[in-house]
């Protein structure tokens, strides 16, 4: 496979470092394993959700850069702001009820559920 060249920042270095024996980074490896990881869990906390609040999903983030994530991750709100609404109570139950689930999510099923929006949108393409 041909060899890419890549930049990392300061803080991407730092990570692989502190997992790195003495700090001898192995950057292939190193870099290879994060994405296994992300793809594991990317797929393991894949929230089950229906057709429709799938389809919701993809609709909430068509168009939108997902290669820069910003942190925290706050599904809901992208709900709300998708629609221009200030409170839930603003929109359709069923809108209600997916802002819900979205807010009670952990931390990496949120990922996930973006992950999953990435991957339906590069396929597009």
């Amino acid at each position: 496979m041909p060899q890419k060249s890549i930049h990392y920042s300061d803080a991407s270095a730092a990570y692989l470092a502190a997992r790195s024996p003495e700090g001898a980074i192995n950057w292939s490896g190193a870099t290879n394993n994060a994405f296994a990881i992300l793809a594991y869990i990317a797929e393991d906390e894949k929230p089950d959700l229906s057709n429709q609040e799938w389809e919701e999903i993809y609709n909430i983030y068509a168009g939108s850069d997902l290669s820069r994530i910003a942190l925290p991750i706050n599904l809901a709100a992208d709900v709300l702001d998708h629609y221009g609404a200030t409170l839930p109570s603003d929109l359709p139950e069923e809108l209600r009820q997916l802002i819900e689930k979205l807010h009670k999510m952990t931390s990496a099923q949120k990922f996930a559920v973006l992950d999953a929006a990435r991957v339906f949108w590069a396929a597009q393409e």
